[in-house]
């Protein structure tokens, strides 16, 4: 009986990352990012938050931002949340994709490389939505 291999979140990244890149030679793909949420302690024990979300009618904060956001060439930009199939994104992930796409731009949950590919540029974001539509109720 052979041990059963699971993909980490970072494992599903970097994949994606290597995905993003071939699109970014290719020129479908001007810009990306990986972002790091949380923060750190500074020299005096303060807490330095990375990042500070302002999202319409929601109260600032530091948590919720996709781990993937950048622009595809025509000027589009998007968000991309990698999770794991057993995992699910949080409420302040889940506000955040539904902001991007409130303001025109794509957002989805992705759990691979084929996901983010369809969402980017396919017409795979109907069933990403779907499924993401069914976690946030859960």
């Amino acid at each position: 009986m052979s041990a059963r291999f699971k993909l980490t979140e970072q494992d599903i990244q970097g994949q994606i990352i290597d995905y993003l890149r071939i699109e970014q030679a290719r020129g479908r793909v001007v810009w990306f990012e990986r972002s790091n949420g949380g923060g750190m302690k500074d020299k005096t024990g303060r807490l330095v938050l990375f990042y500070w979300l302002y999202l319409r009618g929601k109260i600032p904060r530091s948590k919720g931002k996709s781990d993937l956001s950048g622009m595809l060439a025509g000027g589009r930009f998007f968000a991309l949340e990698v999770k794991r199939r057993d995992e699910k994104p949080t409420k302040e992930q889940l506000d955040y994709l539904a902001a991007v796409r409130e303001g025109g731009g794509i957002a989805a949950v992705v759990r691979n490389f084929n996901d983010a590919k369809n969402v980017l540029f396919g017409d795979g974001i109907k069933a990403v939505l779907a499924e993401e539509e069914m976690n946030h109720e859960t």
